[in-house]
């Protein structure tokens, strides 16, 4: 039996539409991630409690076989533990991709399990995030997590944990939710998203922009943040500014390093 068909016979009890809703969510609808342990253990005794004195969120269930689910406000958790590391080094080869954390590949190198975490039936994309970083972040408080992964995402255990409490002062950690890579050649610096489509948005990029490396990821920091945080959604043609003489060019054409068209910046 898959881990999914488990979540659908645990449901039988209750009605006909709560039985098949995990089979009927889409893709939109569902956020998956690796919560990375150092060690083949996994304590879901203590997770449980983590997620009361974190976010004051009560589990009844308890993990059978390694997989614990529960429900929240009508969606659906799974998290199910794995005793063997992501194959095939995709982790460790998305890690070279953070260059703010220079130890990613070497860190998550280390995981010797995994906990697969799931987010099914969210009835919008923010309450599905929001959940998912709940528990996530009370899974990388674990002794001996590591870091997250959700492809190409990849982030340090102790930044998410601190980054995830913003959520209590009623802001979200988008940068938890949304990937901004970061490149440079001799025509200049670069930055792209990915993992605004997951909110309905177009992907951004910033192409060969002569401002440095850190400006290029400040202007899409904030810009992945506004359009996340407001529900905006930007157009071709229009301009973008945080100050009242900022107006840069936003158009839209072929993605550089996303697929299918993305948003350009002008900057």
């Amino acid at each position: 039996m898959g881990l999914f068909d488990k979540l659908r016979s645990r449901k039988k009890g209750k009605t006909q539409s709560n039985s098949s809703a995990v089979e009927h969510t889409d893709q939109s609808q569902t956020i998956i991630g690796f919560v990375l342990l150092e060690r083949e253990d996994c304590d879901f005794d203590l997770f449980i409690n983590n997620m009361k004195q974190e976010w004051n969120i009560e589990i009844d269930e308890q993990a059978e076989e390694g997989n614990l689910f529960f429900e929240v406000d009508g969606m659906q958790v799974v998290c199910a533990h794995i005793a063997a590391p992501v194959p095939n080094r995709e982790v460790e080869e998305n890690a070279k991709l953070n260059i703010l954390w220079p130890e990613a590949e070497q860190v998550t190198s280390r995981h010797q399990s995994q906990i697969i975490v799931s987010v099914l039936n969210a009835s919008s994309a923010i309450e599905g995030h929001v959940l998912f970083t709940q528990t996530a972040a009370a899974l990388l408080q674990l002794e001996h997590a590591l870091a997250i992964y959700m492809s190409p995402l990849v982030v340090r255990a102790e930044q998410y944990v601190e980054v995830s409490r913003i959520l209590k002062d009623g802001e979200l950690p988008v940068s938890l939710w949304v990937f901004i890579g970061l490149y440079q050649n001799a025509e200049g610096a670069s930055a792209y998203t990915y993992g605004l489509r997951n909110f309905g948005k177009d992907e951004l990029e910033i192409v060969e922009s002569n401002k440095p490396l850190s400006d290029v990821f400040e202007m899409m920091f904030m810009t992945t943040n506004y359009v996340v945080a407001n529900n905006v959604t930007l157009h071709d043609g229009e301009t973008l500014g945080f100050t009242a003489e900022q107006k840069l060019s936003i158009t839209r054409s072929k993605g550089v390093a996303t697929e299918e068209e993305s948003l350009k910046i002008g900057l």
